[in-house]
């Protein structure tokens, strides 16, 4: 009987070492997605950022001829870095979410340009609201 008992642990805890290996592999996918979603919002920055320097541009006629969504367009013109981060291999970290605000998203609204609802840098914390999954 101590054998079939051993036994029996030695499946559990196996069972047990591969749904921790899915678990970290999943944990690996999403951090590689965030990732990827941090550096293409860094891309669409830059990109915006210098077709505005050519174009002065309503911001919101911008969105319009791409096709943005009005969180697309916030990002696109977030250079703070408050809605997406930086990439992790930034040079350096930014520390302004650090400076008194608790990571929230102070800002000045800017209304003239936003599209309806969105206010550039105004959005409320989420801090205290549980994921909505």
């Amino acid at each position: 009987m101590a054998s079939t008992a051993s036994m029996f642990a030695k499946r559990m805890v196996e069972a047990e070492r591969e749904r921790l290996k899915d678990k970290e592999r999943a944990a690996r996918d999403m951090m590689e997605a965030v990732e990827g979603l941090r550096a293409a919002a860094g891309r669409l920055r830059t990109a915006v950022g210098a077709y505005m320097a050519l174009d002065a541009m309503a911001r919101t006629r911008l969105g319009d001829l791409l096709g943005l969504t009005g969180v697309e367009l916030r990002i696109a013109f977030d250079t703070k870095h408050e809605l997406i981060h930086e990439p992790a291999d930034a040079t350096e970290h930014d520390e302004r979410e650090h400076d008194g605000d608790g990571g929230g998203h102070a800002g000045t609204p800017s209304p003239d340009d936003s599209p309806e609802g969105a206010v550039d840098g105004g959005e409320p914390s989420t801090v205290a609201v549980p994921p909505a999954w």
